[in-house]
């Protein structure tokens, strides 16, 4: 992914962050719309132009995850929601250099299927900051 949509990522997460905190994970997270994201086509191309993804599969939101000291994500999979696939790309790496384990090997950027198990070990230096974008198909609801 292009630096520049890097850095708009970093830069725009601070206006809503939640905190997230449970017995598995402990993160604060910002959501942003497509439609407030300035190059939202040409990173929707890009996210696309991955092998093996879903095109049926839509998205509307852009989900930055902020790690701090001490925070992690147990491994888990993502097929909740109709989800089909994670973009996932790492926007900014901790002092420490923590990375996401997909399947037991670390990643920072690519398309993880929902069935794949990834998690974060506890950061335990810096700021670890994340863009995960979730691919999911609607159901259609049929009229009787």
């Amino acid at each position: 992914m292009k630096q520049e949509y890097k850095d708009w990522f970093i830069g725009n997460r601070d206006t809503e962050q939640e905190a997230y905190s449970w017995s598995d994970r402990s993160y604060k997270f910002t959501n942003i719309e497509i439609s407030r994201v300035p190059f939202h086509k040409e990173l929707r191309d890009y996210i696309y132009s991955f092998p093996n993804i879903d095109t049926e599969a839509t998205y509307d939101m852009y989900h930055i995850h902020t790690w701090e000291e001490g925070d992690f994500f147990y491994e888990h999979i993502d097929s909740r929601y109709s989800r089909k696939w994670a973009f996932i790309s790492e926007l900014q790496p901790s002092d420490c250099n923590t990375k996401l384990m997909v399947e037991g090997k670390e990643f920072e950027e690519g398309v993880i299927g929902c069935f794949d198990l990834h998690g974060l070990p506890k950061i335990q230096r810096g700021t670890r900051i994340s863009l995960t974008v979730f691919g999911s198909t609607k159901h259609k609801h049929l009229l009787l």
